[in-house]
């Protein structure tokens, strides 16, 4: 199964961001989009997956949504969804780390 995660952050993580971010810490990934930027992903330099983005949506209810996380942080606007593939080899989290590092963001487990 692939390990469901969630980057909260008050800033959107635009393509410009997540590009900038990615490109250091795996500078070989391609990154495409599918269904009109609904679903974003980073490949390496062998089309195997390493990352999986999805639309950005503003959070209502925090408290609602912090109820879905292993440790929520206090306060947050904006829930993107992201996933790593099963058997992810790292290379997957360090782009999630680095793209919520560069938008002062923050990667939270689902529950």
């Amino acid at each position: 199964m692939p390990t469901e995660l969630a980057l909260l952050s008050d800033i959107e993580p635009t393509r410009q961001a997540v590009v900038a971010a990615a490109t250091p810490v795996h500078p070989d990934a391609a990154y495409v989009e599918f269904r009109g930027g609904d679903i974003k992903q980073f490949v390496d330099e062998t089309g195997t997956p390493l990352l999986c983005l999805f639309r950005t949506r503003p959070v209502l209810q925090p408290r609602e949504a912090a109820g879905a996380l292993v440790a929520a942080p206090s306060a947050f606007a904006l829930w993107t969804d992201l996933t790593l593939p099963f058997g992810d080899d790292g290379r997957g989290r360090a782009l999630a780390e680095a793209i919520a590092t560069a938008i002062g963001g923050r990667i939270a487990e689902r529950r």
